[in-house]
């Protein structure tokens, strides 16, 4: 009256069977929220352009690049996060760019130098031209620059025209 080899399970190939079936329950419980975390920005991010002032047109004169500051739409509670740092160009009367403030390559705040005409970055000394286009340094790719609008007067930029940064 013997069994088959096949027919009972041994203790050692049990806990295996245990073993595996737990490590794929882990695995996909903590693989969810990050698969989750991935696909959110994509999945909620809402479509169209968020436009926000930047101020008078007339206070950006020809010829010049200022630094200013715009107010971000956000209900956070660091107001920090409120505000975005950027500098418009004002070309000529007829062409005004906005430059976003973070370089191309990791994200550091340029500065503006008025004296030398360039924009620095001080994380690799990375150089771009009053056009944003880079010059030195790592930084391979231009300044983003912000869609922009003139309404009654008023220079505008699509807050969603430029990838997120800080």
């Amino acid at each position: 009256m013997g069994t088959q080899a096949g027919e009972v399970m041994d203790r050692r190939t049990f806990f295996k069977a245990v073993l595996g079936a737990g490590s794929v329950a882990v695995a996909g419980l903590l693989g969810i929220p990050g698969v989750a975390t991935i696909l959110a920005p994509v999945l909620r991010r809402p479509r169209g352009a968020v436009w926000a002032p930047v101020g008078r047109l007339d206070a950006f004169p020809a010829g010049q690049v200022r630094p200013t500051v715009i107010e971000v739409p956000r209900d956070d509670w660091d107001e920090s996060l409120r505000r975005r740092a950027v500098y418009v160009s004002r070309l000529d009367p007829h062409e005004v760019v906005v430059f976003s403030r973070s370089c191309t390559d990791l994200s550091c705040p340029v500065m503006w130098d008025a004296g030398s005409g360039w924009f620095l970055c001080p994380c690799h000394g990375g150089i771009f031209s009053s056009d944003g286009q880079p010059q030195k340094g790592p930084p391979s790719r231009p300044l983003y620059r912000y869609a922009t609008r003139v309404r009654a007067g008023t220079l505008e930029v699509d807050l969603r025209s430029v990838p997120p940064m800080l």
